[in-house]
């Protein structure tokens, strides 16, 4: 994780400005392609002589930023990553990389006991 950024005083504590980024291993959701990425995103923490909700707090006129650092690192993380925004995913039939290679179709599926849910999803 790298850090960077700026302290600021105020009237009751400081504020600190900053800017984290750290390497993210990542899965997309619709064809489980992997692949490493960056994450990188902004905060901003407000630090008194009192601990906050949080716990943050100046000790000793230092401040530690690991933990708003890792909560914002925490944020930014997509909830459901995508390789690309256009994936196509996976064939729900043969699990083939619908991106790469294009799915023939699974010929008459009528003997099925699943049919008859079908419907339920086509309307």
């Amino acid at each position: 994780m790298s850090v960077e950024g700026e302290v600021t005083g105020t009237v009751d504590g400081v504020i600190a400005d900053f800017t984290v980024s750290a390497p993210a291993h990542l899965t997309c959701v619709r064809c489980l392609t992997e692949w490493d990425d960056v994450v990188t995103t902004a905060g901003l923490q407000h630090y008194s002589r009192t601990p906050d909700e949080d716990g943050y707090v100046i000790e000793e006129r230092r401040v530690d930023l690991s933990g708003p650092a890792t909560d914002e690192l925490a944020l930014a993380l997509p909830t459901a990553p995508l390789c690309r925004p256009d994936c196509r995913g996976l064939c729900p039939i043969c699990g083939t990389d619908l991106n790469s290679d294009p799915c023939d179709g699974h010929g008459d599926d009528s003997d099925s006991p699943f049919t008859a849910l079908k419907d339920l999803f086509d309307s």
